[in-house]
């Protein structure tokens, strides 16, 4: 059972959003790997099993919000008041991820014409003050950059808005999935600086995850010749770590997650924090 204070913790800065959620984990440690290892097992049966692995995501979600609040739940508690909304998670994930393409395509377009648009005109522009030949080139790099700049900041401030979709559905009652995600957007609004510190600060904990279990034998299979023993028994060694470590780190973004979450309604709703 993870240990918390008598008192609410109130608003948390990004750090201490991320220390609280690294607490948490470490304290229902088995908990969360015996949780997480049964996600990433059901992720491999279709449709059903796909609904178990959301349905998981927000009890492990749910056990780091009750904590704080100082309301804490066995997990059969948690499972069995999140599992009631088992396909609503599983519509909300393919909405969500639905909402994710749509974004992408919309943003590469729009991304493209104005790269088309501004790195043209500059191009023009520098092509008389420079010469033809460079500004083609100082065109096309600023056209680049543009496109790079819209992508990057759509898809961020898109994350941020959606990054606790699933949170509200796992902890608050009578919400369904237009709710959760309105939830969302609604804790999110101007927050989203405050988001990104602690997205990237929890990347940086998992880094070195990472880079054992996912970089590191990358690199080394580029290296071998496809096709070859060697390269096809790295290969299966990289999908068993990558296995692995998605069971150890599912539960911490998760963790992360329902800090956030406890977080942003302390911000906008007080610390009287009512399901």
């Amino acid at each position: 059972m993870a240990s918390v204070d008598s008192a609410p913790l109130g608003p948390l800065n990004p750090g201490n959003v991320v220390s609280a959620a690294l607490r948490l984990y470490r304290d229902r440690f088995k908990t969360y790997m015996s949780l997480s290892a049964r996600a990433a097992l059901w992720a491999f049966l279709p449709v059903y099993g796909w609904a178990k692995y959301f349905m998981l995501m927000g009890v492990m979600a749910r056990l780091a919000f009750q904590d704080l609040i100082n309301q804490p739940e066995t997990t059969q508690q948690a499972h069995r008041q999140v599992n009631a909304k088992l396909w609503s998670f599983l519509v909300l994930g393919l909405l969500v991820g639905l909402i994710f393409v749509a974004a992408y395509l919309v943003l590469v377009i729009v991304g493209l014409i104005l790269a088309f648009v501004f790195g043209g005109i500059l191009g023009g522009v520098l092509s008389v003050l420079l010469g033809s030949q460079i500004g083609a080139i100082v065109g096309a790099l600023l056209g680049f950059l543009v496109f790079v700049a819209i992508f990057l900041v759509g898809m961020v401030w898109l994350v941020s808005r959606l990054l606790i979709a699933e949170v509200p559905l796992a902890i608050e009652s009578q919400i369904d999935v237009s709710d959760s995600i309105g939830r969302s957007w609604q804790l999110t609004k101007r927050s989203i600086m405050r988001i990104q510190f602690v997205v990237v600060a929890a990347f940086l904990i998992t880094l070195p995850i990472l880079s054992v279990t996912s970089f590191a034998p990358q690199i080394a299979l580029v290296r071998l010749e496809p096709g070859s023993s060697a390269y096809w028994t790295l290969y299966a060694v990289i999908m068993v770590l990558g296995f692995l470590a998605n069971i150890v780190i599912l539960p911490f973004w998760q963790t992360v997650k329902g800090v956030l979450y406890y977080d942003l309604r302390s911000r906008r709703e007080g610390l009287d924090l009512k399901q």
